[in-house]
């Protein structure tokens, strides 16, 4: 329905610039030494439109061009971002299911992906508990509380 309202909103237009140029008597003189041409001013209105859309698409063509760096790097970002978030997810549920060395893999590598380094790190440190690896769960743990001591203080007492 919307693309039959909008030719018929395109087919109206060109009517009305049809009535409208058939009634214009003016002309445009353009002259460079020896030539002399004389154009229609409404084919002389229609040509500057033409120019104006022409120059206009170009200069967004070209800004869109420019960013494309910037919508590259942001689109990886994001897929990055996905991945870790992924598998963090994968983390979780297969802590959930006991299958705790691949949760203990997917929180390492969400970790190094850079999703919520303490959620994962403890995730990780309960999976080596539970691995019975007490140095990887210590050195999770001391990961834990290096990441929590750049925060300031809250004020509660722990």
């Amino acid at each position: 329905m919307r693309t039959l309202l909008r030719v018929l909103a395109i087919l109206a237009l060109a009517v009305a610039i049809t009535m409208a140029v058939q009634y214009n008597p003016g002309y445009v003189v353009v002259v460079y030494p020896p030539y002399r041409a004389e154009l229609s001013l409404s084919l002389v209105i229609v040509m500057l439109l033409a120019v104006f859309f022409l120059a206009y698409g170009l200069l967004r063509l070209g800004a869109h061009t420019l960013n494309l760096p910037d919508e590259v790097h942001a689109f990886k970002q994001e897929r990055q971002r996905e991945k870790a978030r992924s598998a963090m997810s994968e983390a979780v549920a297969e802590f959930a299911a006991g299958h705790y060395d691949k949760a203990e893999n997917f929180a390492v590598s969400a970790i190094e992906l850079g999703e919520d380094a303490e959620v994962n790190a403890l995730i990780a440190a309960r999976c080596a508990h539970q691995l019975k690896a007490f140095d990887r769960r210590d050195a999770y743990l001391a990961q834990v509380d290096k990441t929590c001591s750049d925060y300031p203080d809250t004020g509660m007492a722990g």
